[in-house]
């Protein structure tokens, strides 16, 4: 039987087949842990859930050592994991898929980290850039929820706001798989920052405050590493701005010692938004966006849906 489709019966075949494969973004409720970290529910080759960090500020995701024996993943080499404290030496395993809220990823090389699980309570691994640039994603602090969707989509096109890009991907290895921005300190030189979901406060390296970028005020403390100890750091106050978003007063960590850099200036918590929108499609961000105002379209008169069904029976034909 020959199928006679008119080019007009094409074109609406064919924006019935775009709305058929459209969905609607990924959601998933979030929780929080110490200084207001994200954890989501994640399964790795289907079993779990387990409990994850989603954090923006490592280039690869992680899992507790024990946990990645425990599902038999097998070892696929040696890695050097790098964070502003210190390098850890350890391998990678091989992931079949991590899935969170339904969607998944295949084919991941996961750094295992010993004892992980012994940093946070009941935390199994995090969720990094490798698995994140997926997608595009707003995470909702206020509301405790995080929408995501496979590239660009009904998301992004929902919301409004200052497109702040992030700087190209091919800069290097330092900067491979990060989310940088430009950024500025009381009006001072311009600086890369990288948006990280896994930090408290904003960070900057000793390097940059040489020439009290920031001021002469400062107080010490001792911060919590990403994997466990401690280093010295001094705390200041200061004005950052973004784009054409300013944050004045505040906390600013400076740490006593020299940290690696990392290809970047600092951290800028995503926890400092009440939501923050990050596009890996479009290599950029909004921050704190707007919803677009809905656009009122009139129901089809009766006569559209007569022609519409006559453009269907001509497909059929």
């Amino acid at each position: 039987m020959k199928i006679r489709v008119t080019p007009v019966a094409f074109v609406i075949f064919a924006l019935l087949a775009c709305c058929a494969f459209s969905q609607e973004p990924f959601q998933i409720k979030f929780k929080t842990v110490g200084n207001g970290m994200i954890v989501v529910p994640v399964r790795i080759n289907g079993a779990g859930p387990y409990d994850f960090l989603v954090d923006t500020g490592s280039t690869d995701a992680v899992v507790d050592q024990k946990l990645a024996e425990q599902l038999n993943l097998p070892r696929t080499g040696r890695v050097i994991f790098t964070t502003p404290q210190r390098k850890v030496n350890t391998f990678r395993v091989y992931a079949d898929s991590l899935s969170i809220a339904g969607a998944t990823v295949r084919g991941l090389r996961v750094c295992a980290i010993n004892h992980y699980a012994d940093l946070l309570p009941n935390v199994r691994g995090s969720l990094g850039e490798d698995f994140l640039r997926y997608f595009d994603l707003l995470i909702d602090n206020q509301h405790h929820v995080i929408k995501f969707e496979l590239g660009h989509g009904a998301l992004s096109d929902t919301l409004d706001g200052e497109r702040l890009p992030l700087s190209p991907d091919d800069s290097g290895d330092s900067t491979r798989n990060r989310l940088v921005v430009a950024g500025t300190l009381n009006g001072r030189d311009m600086m890369r920052l990288q948006l990280d979901s896994g930090s408290p406060k904003v960070m900057l390296f000793t390097r940059v405050n040489t020439f009290h970028l920031i001021s002469d005020e400062q107080t010490s403390r001792s911060i919590g590493g990403t994997l466990g100890g401690s280093f010295d750091a001094d705390t200041q106050v200061g004005s950052l701005r973004l784009g054409q978003r300013s944050f004045p007063n505040l906390t600013i960590i400076v740490p006593s010692i020299n940290v690696l850099q990392m290809g970047v200036d600092g951290f800028v918590p995503t926890l400092l938004f009440r939501s923050i929108f990050i596009s890996h499609s479009g290599r950029f961000v909004i921050l704190d966006p707007l919803s677009k105002p809905k656009l009122d379209i009139p129901a089809p008169r009766s006569t559209d849906i007569a022609i519409a069904q006559s453009l269907r029976q001509n497909v059929q034909r």
